[in-house]
């Protein structure tokens, strides 16, 4: 966020504004902020102002601000980033958790849409974010959102199918009739799938406990009574048959005394197969308690491997870009040296050209000299020649 705004860095100004209470104010910043970055930078700003908000006072109101005014749009925010790479996702994901534990209305509506998504990660991104919502203190009670979470288990892709087992585990914590009740009816319509069975068996396994079956079986019995009333009305719409009305009074005196029979049975031995199902709920209690820590744990070191992955991404980043700027530093350092060097031949160049000056000078005064030497011997001889010519003359003369 190195953008400014007015000569003040925008995230000291959104910090300023939310600690301030000017929420709209904020809101309204990040909406322009936003709509201003270009297309690949929308992910990252978006990441940074999370950041940046969430840990202030007052942060979470604005995230939900922005979430309820679209300018944050769930649908295509998970769109967008299903096309990253998986682990820079569920790291963003990361961002939204506490908004999902905390303000899980606001992303519970787009649900079903997102869920019958024909992108895989878009799927996987959503049920995410529901194993969030359910792992908080919600109860997902959502009829249509759980069955439709309960059809991807069915998915063709293997990591859907675990996130979806996952997130079904969870919700099923405090909504285990329902969860129970979907997961029956789809394997129901797809008996010969053996997988999916035994995928189903380990998540139903996993929600019975001696607080859950009371739900569980609620849940069955309310199913049982509303299929029998049409049954019960056909029946008693019905006269009845010739036969029944002439039953005789033997066999119905054998009904009554077996009921009779039971119901004075000692109430000891009743007891015993209850007592025998509370140790059973109590030992598949104990079982899904380790199954679950083993998940927690699972999820922890893949968080801790995809933290590591990411270290490793950003070492590898500064690597390359120390590289870069080695390899700049070399090219600068090279053009450098053939500076110096042409420096160095025209410095040459120049003295070369002035020993030559010299040279021609040296030679011209020389040729001077020889001129004058020359003239001056010239100029004896010819003193030399006309006093000669005077000396006899002057003898002749006196002759």
């Amino acid at each position: 966020m190195d953008e400014f705004k007015d000569g003040i860095p925008f995230a000291e100004k959104l910090k300023a504004l939310v600690n301030e209470g000017k929420i709209d104010e904020a809101v309204k910043e990040i909406g322009t902020y936003l709509n201003l970055a270009p297309e690949e930078e929308y992910l990252d700003k978006l990441e940074n102002i999370i950041e940046t908000v969430s840990i202030l006072h007052g942060g979470r109101t604005v995230i939900r601000f922005l979430i309820e005014n679209l300018i944050i749009d769930i649908p295509s925010l998970l769109k967008n980033l299903s096309a990253r790479d998986p682990i820079i996702r569920y790291s963003f994901l990361l961002l939204l958790k506490p908004m999902c534990e905390n303000e899980m209305g606001l992303f519970l509506p787009y649900g079903n849409d997102l869920l019958k998504s024909e992108d895989p990660n878009v799927k996987e991104a959503y049920l995410q974010l529901l194993i969030f919502m359910a792992g908080g203190d919600n109860k997902i009670d959502d009829d249509s959102l759980i069955k439709t979470v309960v059809e991807k288990l069915s998915d063709d892709r293997e990591y859907v199918v675990e996130k979806a087992e996952q997130a079904l585990k969870l919700i099923g914590k405090r909504s285990p009739g329902m969860v129970t009740k979907k997961i029956k009816e789809h394997i129901n319509s797809h008996s010969d799938d053996q997988q999916l069975k035994e995928t189903a068996d380990e998540i139903i396994k996993s929600l019975v406990s001696v607080d859950t079956v009371k739900e569980i079986e609620e849940v069955e019995e309310t199913e049982e009574i509303e299929e029998e009333k049409p049954k019960k009305e056909e029946g008693a719409k019905k006269e009845p048959t010739e036969e029944k009305k002439e039953a005789p009074i033997a066999d119905k005196k054998i009904v009554f005394e077996e009921k009779d029979k039971e119901a004075k049975k000692p109430k000891e031995e009743k007891k015993l197969p209850e007592k025998e199902k509370m140790a059973e709920e109590e030992q598949i209690e104990l079982i899904k308690e380790e199954e679950i820590d083993e998940d927690l744990k699972k999820e922890e070191e893949e968080i801790v491997s995809k933290k590591k992955d990411l270290k490793k991404k950003e070492l590898e980043l500064k690597k390359k870009e120390l590289e870069l700027d080695e390899k700049e530093i070399e090219t600068k350092q090279k053009s450098l040296d053939l500076k110096e060097e042409l420096i160095k031949k025209d410095t040459k160049l120049s003295e070369l050209t002035q020993v030559e000056i010299e040279l021609k000078n040296k030679e011209i005064k020389e040729k001077e000299e020889k001129i004058k030497l020359t003239e001056a011997q010239r100029i004896d001889e010819k003193l030399d020649t006309t006093a000669k010519k005077e000396e006899i003359n002057d003898k002749s003369d006196e002759t």
